[in-house]
């Protein structure tokens, strides 16, 4: 995430603020569990598709239909684990799988980015004016 946000533009940045966002904004209700169902975790993996499904919209880039493809998937692993009896250990399994599947289609973005000679957007953020000594 950190070259995301170093390196990447617009849209890598974005999803980068969407996952620590979205992950602070639920840190405080971590561990909300109901039964065997991690409701945090749901509620996590649903806010991330969204994101990630409008960013599809508005972007013009391959590497969130990719994003978006795993956080649905990981939003299908909990609706099964709801609904059926998956195991914990494999609805785990699915969904770290799945998020490094997430993290891995946003390097690839900035690796793009980069192949493709632009350049990233923090290279262009100026803070403030320069001025130049006198001499």
């Amino acid at each position: 995430m950190i070259i995301g946000w170093l390196r990447g533009g617009h849209p890598e940045r974005f999803c980068v603020a969407v996952i620590i966002l979205v992950y602070l904004a639920l840190g405080p209700l971590q561990r909300w569990v109901i039964g065997d169902i991690y409701v945090d975790s749901i509620v996590e993996g649903t806010l991330e598709f969204l994101f990630m499904g409008w960013l599809v919209l508005r972007s013009d880039r391959w590497w969130p239909f990719v994003a978006t493809a795993a956080t649905g998937l990981i939003v299908l692993v909990h609706v099964f684990t709801v609904v059926t009896d998956i195991s914990w250990g494999a609805a785990l399994s699915a969904r770290v799988g799945l998020e490094l599947l997430e993290y891995a289609a946003l390097l690839a973005g900035v690796a793009e980015r980069w192949m493709a000679g632009e350049r990233p957007i923090i290279e262009g953020l100026r803070w403030r004016e320069r001025v130049r000594p006198a001499s």
